[in-house]
């Protein structure tokens, strides 16, 4: 089974083979800035609009904020969230009771249960108690059968054996870059590691960022 996330005039879905399949774990890394948060919130809105359920999770954003900064790249996610097509889940609820959660609580909400897709942006050391990103991801790994599972990380946090063992659990692996070329930001996005594709897909996708459109597709051919 797959998850289309297509949308009218972008072609992401397309150069990323016509959509990801269920069962998954997508790890997708970069420093700051490259454009992991925007990618996440680009593969949210196109499955939710192909009526996927949505579980997401963010170190980074209050809810408020979160839903600002969709909206303002083209991505409305308001009334999903008020119809719980999206749960949205900060880290107010990983830092209740004074008190840092366990992965497992998270995993075990019914409202994360339910979904069938879960996104974790960014996972990082603050977030959960007795912090271990090896076995974080191990159980994750577990957690994605019949689900799609997307943890975004900044390998600059990781020490590189851990890294190394991040790629080998994950099912995926997809890269963020951005550089300047001639007085402009250029980016991509690296499929580094993607098996089952459904049709043949770009590995290297060029990408740029517009208001209120979010992460446009560089017109080029699919290799």
């Amino acid at each position: 089974m797959y998850l289309n996330f297509q949308l009218p005039g972008d072609e992401l879905d397309r150069r990323m083979g016509g959509g990801l399949y269920v069962g998954q774990i997508i790890t997708i890394e970069g420093g700051s800035g490259e454009g992991k948060t925007l990618l996440c919130l680009r593969l949210a809105y196109g499955m939710m609009k192909h009526n996927a359920s949505i579980a997401y999770v963010s170190s980074q954003f209050p809810i408020r904020e979160f839903l600002s900064e969709a909206e303002s790249l083209g991505y409305p996610m308001f009334n999903e969230v008020l119809s719980d097509q999206i749960s949205f889940i900060t880290s107010v609820f990983l830092m209740r009771k004074s008190r840092r959660a366990k992965l497992e609580e998270l995993l075990t909400l019914d409202d994360v249960k339910a979904k069938q897709v879960l996104i974790i942006d960014s996972l990082q050391e603050g977030m959960f108690k007795d912090f271990n990103i090896i076995e974080y991801f191990t159980h994750l790994r577990k957690f994605s059968e019949g689900r799609i599972v997307i943890v975004t990380i900044n390998p600059s946090d990781i020490d590189p054996a851990s890294l190394v063992k991040i790629h080998e659990l994950s099912t995926t692996v997809i890269s963020m870059h951005s550089r300047d070329l001639a007085g402009e930001r250029k980016h991509s996005i690296d499929l580094m590691k993607f098996p089952m594709a459904l049709k043949s897909f770009q590995q290297a996708i060029p990408f740029r960022i517009e208001p209120g459109r979010g992460l446009i597709v560089e017109i080029s051919s699919v290799s």
